[in-house]
């Protein structure tokens, strides 16, 4: 749960899933859950029977029959693709519109013939909207070259469905699916006569889409810049001009950088620039070191991490001493250790940065600098004592230090002597080091196969993971024991299915039905007052799992442990590393809704690994729609949000 690293099950929908007029579906003013059968469709789908949710399908009452479709997009069992397909022929068009919706949540191909068939035939301009964009999420190549081929019958006075189009295009590059035709189409929708939000999808999809090459495209590029009126168009139009490495684009982004514009939109032109020459761009990253936004000073000095230079570890070192911000701070000491190559040089860093780890109050900082030690080998006796003396005191620390360690052990030549020390990590009982530990001694590379002649610890350690608790842990040790007894899977991803089933928590009906549609939270934090509003009636189960949170007092000493510059503020670790999470989990609820400016969503490790950390986004992150759950949204104080930093805290809560 360390990233953001499931989302949820609605019967209203803004934007994708209109109702139709005449139609019988419960009032949706109020809290909907007044009525027992959906209590029960939402209890079967948090309970993953897609058996049960299958014979609401055919229900009389058409409500019915959409919250069992958008159950079904929550359980994801493929199993769903051809009941679901009936629905497409519904003759309410909100159970046609949550049809659509869960056919690509499923996420299987064979749900594309039935898409395509059901699109040729359809009416609703809305439904076919949200017929391409689950083409995009379930379809294959010539899936998309219908997508495309569609660009001969959609006319420009049908703004729903080229946003369907765009969106069916943005869908597919998530899956790497590209092709140079979508690339061309999606260019073409940055014309300024083309609707907001298809021009809003297309430039997501120019940043998001791998692999593309945008030189052909640079003064379009730049004219589509210039003359958009979208604050969050820009920001994808300035990160989708790093993929066009030409003179012109490196001058755009010099300019953006330095006009003042949104911060984000700042963050982004910087990454952009990123990816151009070093001789030409490092002074306006040195400049932006000490720019007064953080977030703008912390993605100049990621560049220098990232991209330094051997010859300059030294100027990184004399630069991070000017500047006043920890974080951007401890990122040039982490450049200036890892490209120092003078042995005399190194040392005095190292000193530098081991004192200023002694001197420090913030323990963020001092996993920070923690980390930035491993940038020499010799600072392997400090690290370790630091990392495993905190084991169970100061979490963030010893975490940071394993995280030191296993950098360490990947630049070294010679394994063998963190071997001991991984093996100690394992046996800690502790999720953070045994999933980090666990995850370098399955790398092929690293050769601890020929090291370890027996590997009994490692089950043993799995056999004392408390689940869900310590779920990532788990995961890690089972694909490296499948690792070390040669097993195909793994590394996959797939392996995370071979987890034990977690028992989600119930659903509190009775508290659900207390909380009102428009029931507000005043979060007080050390920067200022966020306001939520809670969406009970499209994610009952977290927003009632926070509620109780919260009357609990979980959150009484709770932290900012993540801040990701114009991406995400993330809070609710009772670790504050953000390997925690309470000893229950909760169901994902992946309904569809959209992650937007504000919206506050919870932070998993898997579907149906949710407990109690959660995230607001800075700016809209359409790549984590239909994945993670969103439960709120923020209605005032996004300016608090913007300004929170690592470390920063949770004073209190106040129901509004």
């Amino acid at each position: 749960m360390r990233y953001l690293c499931i989302l949820l099950l609605v019967i209203t929908v803004a934007f994708a899933c209109s109702s139709g007029a005449g139609n019988e579906d419960v009032d949706e003013k109020g809290n909907i859950f007044q009525d027992k059968i959906l209590q029960q469709i939402y209890t079967l789908q948090n309970n993953r029977d897609a058996d049960g949710l299958k014979g609401f399908l055919k229900n009389k009452n058409p409500a019915y029959r959409k919250a069992a479709a958008l159950g079904l997009a929550s359980v994801q069992a493929p199993g769903s693709v051809e009941p679901l397909a009936i629905l497409l022929h519904d003759p309410n068009e909100s159970v046609r519109s949550a049809a659509a919706y869960a056919l690509g949540q499923v996420k299987n191909k064979t749900a594309e013939p039935f898409l395509i068939n059901a699109y040729s035939k359809e009416k609703s301009s809305t439904v076919k909207r949200n017929i391409l964009e689950a083409i995009g999420k379930c379809g294959t190549p010539q899936g998309l070259s219908f997508i495309i081929e569609l660009n001969k019958t959609i006319q420009k006075n049908q703004p729903v469905l080229l946003t369907g189009q765009a969106w069916g295009l943005y869908r597919f590059a998530l899956q790497n699916i590209v092709s140079l035709g979508g690339t061309t189409l999606a260019v073409d929708f940055l014309a300024e006569d083309m609707p907001e939000k298809a021009r809003f999808v297309a430039a997501n999809y120019l940043m998001r889409a791998r692999g593309i090459d945008l030189k052909k495209f640079s003064k379009r590029l730049i004219r589509a810049f210039a003359g958009e009126t979208n604050r969050f168009t820009r920001m994808a139009l300035a990160s989708a001009m790093g993929k066009a490495l030409e003179p012109e684009i490196e001058a755009q982004l010099k300019s953006i950088v330095t006009s003042g514009l949104d911060y984000r939109i700042t963050v982004n032109a910087l990454r952009a620039l990123g990816r151009f020459d070093y001789i030409n761009i490092k002074g306006i990253f040195l400049k932006m070191l000490s720019h007064a936004n953080v977030n703008i000073a912390v993605t100049a000095s990621e560049y220098f991490v990232a991209n330094g230079k051997e010859a300059e570890g030294w100027l990184y070192f004399e630069t991070a001493q000017k500047l006043p911000n920890w974080r951007p701070r401890a990122n040039m000491l982490t450049a200036a250790l890892k490209y120092c190559s003078d042995e005399k040089n190194k040392k005095k860093i190292s000193a530098r940065l081991i004192a200023a780890y002694k001197k420090s109050v913030n323990n963020y900082e001092k996993a920070f600098l923690l980390k930035a030690l491993a940038g020499d080998p010799a600072n392997y006796p400090f690290v370790e004592s630091q990392t495993f003396d905190n084991v169970g005191k100061e979490t963030v620390l010893s975490t940071y230090g394993m995280e030191a360690l296993v950098a360490m052990c990947r630049a070294a030549k010679e394994r063998k002597a963190f071997a001991d020390s991984f093996k100690r990590a394992v046996a800690s009982g502790d999720s953070a080091m045994i999933g980090l530990a666990a995850g370098i001694l399955r790398d092929p590379g690293m050769n601890f196969k020929g090291i370890y002649k027996d590997t009994g610890f490692l089950t043993d350690a799995l056999n004392k993971c408390k689940l869900p608790e310590h779920i990532e842990a788990w995961l890690e040790l089972r694909k490296t024991i499948d690792f070390f007894a040669g097993k195909q899977t793994a590394a996959s991803p797939a392996a995370a299915e071979s987890a034990p089933p977690l028992k989600n928590h119930p659903i509190d009906w009775e508290l659900v039905k207390s909380i009102p549609t428009n029931q507000r939270i005043r979060i007080k934090t050390t920067r200022g007052d966020i306001t939520i509003r809670l969406l009970v009636n499209e994610s009952p189960g977290s927003v009632a799992n926070f509620l109780r949170l919260i009357k609990e007092n979980f959150y009484g000493k709770s932290v900012f442990h993540r801040v990701a510059p114009n991406f995400v503020i993330q809070d609710g670790c009772p670790r504050g590393d953000g390997w925690g999470s309470p000893a229950f989990s909760i169901g994902s609820e992946l309904g569809p809704l959209f992650y937007e400016e504000g919206s506050v969503g919870m932070a998993s490790a898997g579907k149906d690994t949710e407990g109690s950390q959660w995230f607001i986004t800075h700016s809209p992150t359409p790549h984590l729609d239909g994945r993670y759950t969103i439960f709120a949204r923020v209605v005032s104080g996004m300016e608090v949000v913007h300004k929170i930093e690592i470390g920063d805290r949770i004073l209190g809560f106040k129901l509004q």
